[in-house]
């Protein structure tokens, strides 16, 4: 495709005396580089047009890049596209080196091209722009984020990741960085890359694992039992850990008990008569840590001889227990509730479990919600003889269901 150009004029006009003196027209005509991505025609202003001198002008085949750089787009001789072809035009000439079509090749930091041509009037000369080729993309992308991963390879809030690259020929002019805040994944891949100074560029991705999200945990309970205390809970995930201490009541020292995952935890090194307050807490496998729930576990069994500090609360029905006593036969154990008797037992063992619900006497009692107050004796011989000997008192609280 050609067009001819607007005249550029330089000289003297065909009409003037016969004395005209041959003169040398030389120029340079730049056009910055048109933004498109397809292949354009390069078309300068023309030169000795009007003038008598033969008239020059040029063409350049190729994609333009950005910054008066081309991305190539020639036919090349050696195959490929990392060319441009510059086409030259000679009007009204007797000679010309001007060559129809020359092959500038890529890459190339900036080239000029020139050529002349003469008639009868004189000889005039014309140079192309400076051509800058670069046909390559950026080499050696990559990204990287702004700081390490919060916790096991995930991110749980919002980090940084920039690209970086090379280019050998036109230079990098931008690269990306952004900021990653979600959505949560196990597998993005993040995309990103860099742009050369000619327009080319060239993208890579970014693996990333992020969570922002805490794990939710809920229906923690306790369940009291004659040898230990069972914590349970459910979290968002069967991937969540569990997290969970304790302290007893009238103590300032929180003890750590368990790390890992499941719904459950046996706390067996509890001492008897003591309240403890669980505390539970899950995190998933990016670090959040869900909202600590505590739970409080009552005594199921509360002894003699335990010095506590409290009237402790029990769980349930309670289990009454007292140390043995060398020669006994059995026990004697009685239940006060107000000052009133409610119930009298003579066990075989150390120990007396509690009932909802008893008769003793003729009437029928029920464990209420109040403060009880309980004694226990050694029975030696026989019941009969009634020879007691007393091991100690001691109260405990049934508290409202």
């Amino acid at each position: 495709m050609s067009r001819r150009p607007t005249p550029w004029q330089k000289g003297r006009s065909a009409g003037t005396s016969r004395g005209l003196v041959t003169k040398l027209v030389q120029a340079s005509v730049v056009l910055s580089a048109l933004a498109l991505a397809t292949l354009v025609t390069f078309v300068p202003t023309a030169v000795g047009a009007d003038t008598g001198f033969p008239v020059i002008s040029y063409t350049i085949d190729g994609t333009p890049g950005t910054n008066d750089w081309y991305r190539g787009g020639g036919n090349c001789v050696a195959g490929g596209q990392n060319c441009v072809i510059v086409r030259w035009s000679v009007a009204d000439a007797v000679n010309s080196d001007c060559r129809s079509a020359v092959e500038v090749d890529g890459p190339n930091v900036g080239t000029k091209l020139s050529c002349s041509a003469s008639n009868a009037t004189g000889t005039i000369s014309a140079e192309t722009k400076v051509i800058k080729i670069d046909a390559v993309p950026p080499t050696a992308v990559v990204a990287a984020a702004t700081r390490a991963p919060d916790h096991n390879g995930w991110y749980n809030h919002a980090f940084a990741i920039a690209w970086q690259g090379a280019d050998a020929t036109s230079g990098i002019a931008s690269c990306t960085s952004l900021e990653y805040s979600g959505p949560d994944t196990a597998a993005a891949n993040v995309s990103g890359g860099c742009i050369d100074n000619a327009g080319n560029s060239a993208s890579s991705s970014f693996a990333v694992e992020y969570d922002a999200t805490a794990p939710q945990l809920s229906s923690v309970s306790i369940q009291s039992t004659a040898g230990a205390n069972i914590v349970h809970w459910k979290s968002s995930s069967s991937n969540d850990v569990a997290a969970i201490s304790r302290v007893a009541r009238g103590s300032r020292s929180e003890r750590s008990l368990f790390s890992g995952p499941g719904v459950g935890f046996v706390d067996k090194k509890i001492q008897d008569g003591v309240e403890y307050r669980y505390s539970v807490r899950t995190y998933d496998q990016a670090g959040n840590a869900s909202q600590a729930r505590t739970v409080v576990a009552l005594p199921k069994v509360v002894s003699l001889g335990k010095k506590i500090g409290y009237t402790p609360r029990t769980a349930g029905t309670p289990i009454l227990s007292w140390p043995a006593r060398r020669g006994a036969s059995y026990y004697h154990v009685q239940l006060f509730r107000n000052g009133k008797r409610i119930l009298a037992a003579w066990p075989l063992t150390t120990e007396l479990a509690l009932h909802q619900r008893w008769r003793w006497a003729g009437r029928r009692y029920r464990l209420a919600a109040a403060h009880y107050t309980w004694f226990a004796w050694a029975g030696f011989g026989t019941r009969k003889a009634a020879r007691y000997k007393l091991l100690g008192h001691s109260t405990f609280i049934v508290s409202p269901q």
